[in-house]
């Protein structure tokens, strides 16, 4: 089923909204007020490295607020791509829309309007979303590409470029419409956070250690 382009159109503007919200910024106001949540310096473990984080994400609150505040702000982040998206494959059981609108959930989330198009990086709405979508997906993707940062001795392949496992996975298990999720989702978490993978590989290849 391609989708009625009503179906679609309701679905990516339905998306764009939930993922608008930020899990930080609400929970922010609470752990954290007054404080500027768009960059976040990381001392990176073993090397004394710093990269600075520019976006607004329950990583920059834990840094400021603790653990508490940034696992409460990721799963609100979770749950708002989680439950729309599930609702959307309930509503159209055939076709594709839930998809579209998880797509659109990282759209918002990275780029929300409400917020001048400061958002995060997509990480938590991409595990919400990708739940609904393929949950055998992240976990390999996830498992897979820790034992490879772990065989290389790379903190940033193990923890962070999981997302690019998603394109060869729904190449082979999933549609055309899958696919497009994995290469929007890759999208926008590089382009997003291009300034931080930098920092990391020239921090990685002054000091090899994690």
């Amino acid at each position: 089923d391609e989708g009625a382009p009503v179906s679609l159109a309701i679905a990516a503007v339905v998306g764009y909204l939930f993922g608008s919200l930020s899990g930080a910024r609400i929970v922010g106001r609470l752990r954290a007020p007054g404080a500027d949540l768009s960059r976040t310096r990381v001392v990176l473990d073993g090397t004394g490295a710093a990269v600075t984080a520019s976006g607004v994400s329950p990583s920059a609150l834990q840094a400021r607020a603790g653990a508490a505040g940034g696992l409460r702000a990721g799963a609100i982040d979770i749950l708002k791509a989680l439950v729309p998206t599930l609702a959307a494959r309930l509503i159209w059981p055939e076709g594709p829309e839930h998809v579209v609108l998880a797509g659109a959930v990282l759209v918002g989330h990275v780029y929300p309007l409400s917020h001048r198009f400061v958002g995060g990086y997509g990480l938590s709405p991409r595990l919400g979303g990708l739940v609904v979508i393929d949950l055998p997906a992240p976990v390999v993707c996830i498992a897979g590409f820790a034992l490879l940062g772990f065989a290389v001795g790379n903190a940033f392949i193990a923890i962070e470029t999981w997302p690019v496992g998603l394109i060869p996975w729904f190449a082979v298990m999933g549609d055309r419409w899958t696919v497009g999720y994995a290469v929007l989702a890759n999208l926008l978490y590089w382009w997003r956070s291009r300034t931080e993978a930098i920092g990391a590989f020239r921090a990685w290849r002054r000091d090899h250690r994690p």
